[in-house]
């Protein structure tokens, strides 16, 4: 049986559907619309988010390298002083055995001293003189002088030198490396120096010459009198009698004084002498039956002067006051020393400058600024492929103050014992005060900071306008 189909029932219906056809597309294309714009406004964002993010750790790459090198300049020019500090007390050292030597020497030759017997105890050290004589000549003594001061003068001084005018300009090229490396093959980008020179490395460090020297000798005295032989050679030997009986019989002997010892004069000499006397109670007139006077007769002398102009050195005081205590015996130590070594005195040398020596805890900033011109981003508006138009327009990165991207940076380089050499360290902790940073230390190390007065800076050199 065939079924009847009624076509005026099925018309409104096929009649429905053929004008709902096509009515979707139109809202689809709007919502393709919106979401293409979307998608390039997500582009353009999440680029500007790269090229910020790469831009800033680009920035404290370069800070954080900057800093490197100026740690790494006051480290070195601290090395240098403390190995020059090193030859300087090597000189005063030869300078000291060289004196002493002589001494020796004389007291062999001239060993009447140990003829006596009131100073029988004296014997064993005649006897070590006697082995001792002609072991070590003087003269070669002040070769080994004369190279230490080459040492100073012709290496160290000129490293130094070299290292404080070649900073600027490496750590400049440093720094251009480092960004170049970091947008390699991605674009250019420029760094500048944010930082006045007035606050730079060349303010922050000082060269000392001249009547300048003093901190420098201040420290070659410490260390060359941390070796006991230098700063005095004395000793008191009483005798077994005295040749004077009104002496004895008041108990009072005859007895040998040495005195010896090492001094700077000035900035340019290291100087030596030893001396030996026997002292003896004698009469102060022909009725003084007790010895109340006392006679100096010289047993050994020495003396050594290392520098290019020599100077006649009478200060009482001086080598353990040998003049005041021997003074017989010093007279003949200047009439017959040996001829003084050539020295160039000490060196000039680096140092913190007066006012960063001034602070409690003198610290050397250094501030960057790294610039990227928005058309050199992977934007729309740069060098991506994605092209802006007319309507798209608005969608544009709008860097503040001008068309380029700009990341600021700052490091500080800070005076700090490592953990392990702590225990060296002054401090509260221990009683003492605190360890100021200089350039006789090598402890100098560098960290990142954030520094608001060359962020405003950066701001007004580019005319941006922020909070």
């Amino acid at each position: 049986m065939v079924q009847h189909v009624s076509f005026k029932r099925s018309w409104p219906l096929l009649k429905g559907r053929r004008y709902q056809q096509g009515q979707a597309l139109v809202y689809g294309i709007f919502v393709m619309m919106g979401g293409l714009a979307a998608l390039f406004f997500l582009f353009n964002t999440g680029q500007l988010s790269r090229e910020k993010t790469k831009l800033v750790n680009t920035a404290d790459a370069v800070a954080y390298s900057a800093g490197v090198m100026n740690a790494r300049a006051l480290n070195f020019e601290a090395y240098t002083n403390r190995a020059m500090v090193a030859n300087t007390v090597a000189i005063a050292q030869l300078v000291s055995l060289s004196s002493w030597m002589q001494y020796v020497n004389n007291l062999a030759d001239y060993g009447w001293v140990a003829d006596n017997p009131k100073f029988a105890p004296f014997y064993p050290s005649y006897e070590a003189a006697l082995s001792a004589k002609g072991l070590v000549d003087p003269s070669d003594l002040g070769k080994l002088a004369e190279i230490s001061d080459d040492i100073i003068r012709k290496a160290l001084m000129t490293a130094q030198q070299v290292a404080y005018a070649g900073l600027i300009p490496a750590r400049q090229e440093i720094m251009d490396d480092v960004a170049k490396a970091n947008y390699h093959s991605d674009g250019l980008v420029t760094v500048e120096q944010l930082t006045l020179p007035s606050n730079d490395f060349t303010g922050f460090v000082s060269r000392y010459s001249d009547d300048q020297r003093t901190r420098f000798a201040e420290v070659a005295k410490i260390a060359a009198y941390r070796d006991k032989f230098l700063p005095k050679r004395s000793w008191l030997l009483p005798g077994l009698w005295s040749d004077c009986g009104g002496a004895t019989a008041t108990g009072r002997v005859d007895f040998l004084t040495r005195r010896g010892g090492t001094e700077l004069l000035g900035f340019d000499e290291w100087k030596a002498m030893d001396t030996l006397s026997e002292k003896r109670w004698v009469p102060k007139s022909k009725t003084d039956a007790l010895c109340m006077a006392i006679a100096e007769t010289p047993a050994g002398w020495g003396l050594q002067s290392a520098a290019d102009s020599p100077s006649l050195d009478l200060d009482p005081t001086h080598y353990d006051y040998s003049l005041a205590v021997n003074p017989g015996s010093s007279a003949l130590a200047i009439a017959t020393s040996s001829d003084a070594w050539g020295y160039s005195g000490l060196p000039n040398f680096y140092d913190l400058s007066d006012d960063a020596l001034k602070q409690d805890d003198p610290r050397l900033q250094f501030a960057i600024r790294v610039r990227r011109d928005k058309s050199q981003t992977v934007t729309s508006e740069g060098r991506s492929t994605i092209a802006t138009s007319s309507r798209l327009n608005a969608y544009h990165a709008l860097p503040a103050g001008g068309s380029e991207l700009v990341a600021v940076s700052a490091s500080e380089v800070f005076f700090q014992r490592p953990a392990d050499a702590q225990n060296n360290v002054y401090g509260e902790s221990i009683g003492k005060p605190h360890e100021i940073g200089s350039l006789f230390n090598p402890y100098w190390q560098v960290r990142l900071i954030q520094s608001a007065d060359n962020i405003r800076k950066a701001q007004a050199m580019q005319g941006a306008v922020l909070p």
